[in-house]
């Protein structure tokens, strides 16, 4: 059964027909052995790294095949290259023009040419996850940069679910 699934409120598990999302954001902090902790991300400040995760858990009792897993980069985030788990060979990238493709994302110019995009365009990944057995986990990951301060409110991710960017605090 091929299935589409995005997350919707981070921490709120949501079922999309077999398969249940849950997303589940956090910051990425340093500890004084200078060890990367994952911590709450209630609040952010410009510059901090936020780790976002999608978990698909197959609660049917039958394969899922053809699974697809989406992951919003909230508007005022900066997707840090190459930080999606698993990668590159799974994984494409799309701007608000919602076109998924390789990272790095292309631009045309005026003149014809193409250049890649910069990094604050990125507003989604899409994974290519295949086959989930019946009972099975998986979880995709990314990393993005606090760039600027945004209230927290719903951001669009497909048509009828909404995801949230964490609270940040202005600094």
């Amino acid at each position: 059964m091929p299935v589409s699934a995005q997350p919707t409120i981070p921490g709120r598990p949501v079922v999309t027909s077999a398969i249940a999302v849950e997303l589940t954001q956090n910051r990425v902090v340093k500890n004084e052995k200078g060890e990367e902790q994952l911590v709450d991300a209630a609040a952010v400040k410009p510059g901090d790294v936020i780790e976002y995760r999608a978990t698909y858990t197959n609660r049917s009792t039958k394969n899922v095949t053809a699974l697809i897993g989406d992951l919003p980069i909230p508007e005022g985030l900066e997707y840090i290259p190459r930080s999606a788990r698993p990668g590159a060979a799974l994984v494409k990238a799309a701007a608000d023009d919602g076109i998924f493709s390789s990272e790095p994302l292309m631009r045309a110019l005026p003149d014809g040419k193409k250049e890649p995009r910069p990094y604050s365009d990125y507003r989604a990944l899409r994974w290519t996850l295949g086959q989930l057995p019946a009972g099975g986990v998986t979880t995709v990951s990314a990393r993005a940069r606090v760039e600027i301060v945004v209230p927290k409110v719903p951001v669009a991710s497909s048509p009828g679910t909404t995801t949230q960017a964490p609270g940040v605090a202005k600094q």
